[in-house]
Order: C-alpha cells, then sequence, then structure tokens
C-alpha cells in the first residue's frame, strides 16, 4: 500500500522556502552564465597590438574593444601570447578569441571566422632610399638578395621562386630585416606594411627605407577568429555586422590614417 501525502502538504510554508530557494538559484546561475566575460587573447605584433604602460593597445585592439563595446559583451582585460601558443589555446579551448589573425583552411576546423576583417594587410617589398629598385613582377629579383624571416608563410609562389633561384636570405625577425636592409647586406625585404612602418620608424630608418606600394605580394585579411565549442556561430555574424558598421564610420577611418599615414 502507497502512502499518498495530501496535497496541502506542498502549500506548506516550509516547501513554498524551497521553491524560492530554487528560483533565487536559478537566476543567480542565470546572471552569472549573463554576465560571464569572453577571454580574448592576443600576441604582440605593433602597431595593430601591442603593450603600451602595461596596458595592451594598437589599431586591432582598438577596432575590437569598439566593437565589443557596442555588442555590450564584457571581455575582461585582454592577455598577449606568442602567436603559436595563442593557436594552441584558442584551439584546445582555452581562450574564446584570438586577434589579429590570417585566413587559413586549417583552423576552420576549431575556430569561426568573422566575414568581415579588422583590416586588410598587404605584403609588400622594401627598398633603400639611396638604390630605389623596381619591383613588378618575380623576375625583377632575379641576381637580388631578398631578406625574408624564417618561418612566415608569405605565399606559395614566392618561396618556391626565391628558392628556386637561390635569392633569399633568411633572419629570425623584421627588424633584423630592416637593419640588414639599411646596411645594404640585401637589395629587398618583404614585410607586412602596418608592422614594417612602426619598425622603420622605431629603428629610426623611416628615412632610409621605403615601401613598394604598388605591387604587393599578397593582401590578406586580419581577422578576430572564435573558438566553435565556447562561441555561438550567431554571435561570430554579430560581430561581423557591428564591425562593419564601425569601418564605415569616420573614427575607422581617422585611426587607420593615424597608424598608417595613408
Amino acid at each position: 500500500m502507497y502512502y499518498h501525502p495530501p496535497l496541502l502538504l506542498w502549500n506548506t510554508p516550509y516547501l513554498n522556502r524551497i521553491h524560492l530557494s530554487a528560483w533565487f538559484l536559478l537566476l543567480i546561475l542565470c546572471a552569472t552564465a549573463e554576465s560571464a566575460s569572453l577571454n580574448v587573447i592576443c600576441d604582440e605584433w605593433p602597431p595593430y597590438q601591442m603593450v603600451e604602460n602595461a596596458r595592451i593597445t594598437g589599431f586591432s585592439t582598438r577596432i575590437v574593444k569598439m566593437v565589443f563595446d557596442e555588442m555590450k559583451t564584457d571581455i575582461g582585460n585582454i592577455s598577449t601570447y606568442p602567436w603559436k601558443r595563442a593557436i594552441v589555446m584558442l584551439k584546445k579551448g582555452k581562450a574564446d578569441a584570438l586577434f589579429s589573425a590570417n585566413y587559413t583552411q586549417d583552423r576552420t576546423a576549431f575556430a569561426f571566422y568573422p566575414e568581415e576583417p579588422i583590416v586588410i594587410s598587404p605584403w609588400i617589398m622594401w627598398v633603400r632610399k639611396e638604390n630605389p629598385l623596381k619591383f613588378e613582377s618575380f623576375e625583377d629579383l632575379i641576381g637580388k638578395k631578398v631578406g625574408v624571416v624564417r618561418g612566415y608563410s608569405y605565399t606559395p609562389e614566392f618561396w618556391s621562386f626565391i628558392k628556386k633561384h637561390k635569392i633569399y636570405a633568411e633572419v629570425v625577425n623584421d627588424e633584423m630585416n630592416f637593419k640588414k636592409l639599411s646596411a645594404g647586406r640585401v637589395d629587398f625585404i618583404v614585410a607586412e606594411l602596418g608592422n614594417g612602418l612602426f619598425i622603420s620608424r622605431t629603428i629610426k630608418l623611416d628615412e632610409k627605407i621605403i615601401p613598394l606600394l604598388n605591387n604587393p605580394i599578397k593582401k590578406a585579411g586580419l581577422f578576430i577568429i572564435f573558438n566553435k565549442n565556447s562561441v555561438d556561430k550567431s554571435f561570430v555574424d554579430k560581430f561581423s555586422t557591428e564591425l562593419k558598421k564601425i569601418k564605415g564610420g569616420s573614427f575607422y577611418k581617422y585611426l587607420y590614417y593615424k597608424n598608417f599615414g595613408f
């Protein structure tokens, strides 16, 4: 024989308190979920992202923060890591978003790309002002020495050409390349435009080295990418929409001119 408690028992003050406690707990959990901030990371690659006075700033940083502000999304404090480590962190779910990333097919396995890039980034040739060589095609590099950074992707076609003709010299970073070009140890170097302008100004070689803007090696978007397991695709689409609005505004144009000079 089963015992059925009176229905009135469910209206006792004791059970009412249980119901209220459960509702308060649910509200607290919902509020916590809504207030949780995205873990956003980047590397240090001026002028796109850099550390100044213990703060992370730079062109991409400011644009990314503006978009999240428009979306009323808390991102807490952005942290910087070496690029290879940052990619692994995003892949393993230890970060929710990472900028500024080029598009690669392999990253789409674990990351969402917004349709809209933060900025279009050209990779170009640089020469000494006193010896303004022309660059219209790869053929112009034959018989010259081209400075490149070990491990950079550039393009498969570019790497194939300079290796075939044995006309390249590798270094470990862009700054070393600019110094080698200034000293006349190479005839050309390849560098991303914004980063190259920043380096040449910082080491005071901007009066000696000039960028050849007309024929870039490649043009690629710099994106913020999101971990597929922690961020919904609808959120990424919304980010892209808000970013596009900001890029159409006057502040974006001002910031671009301030960093890149044109």
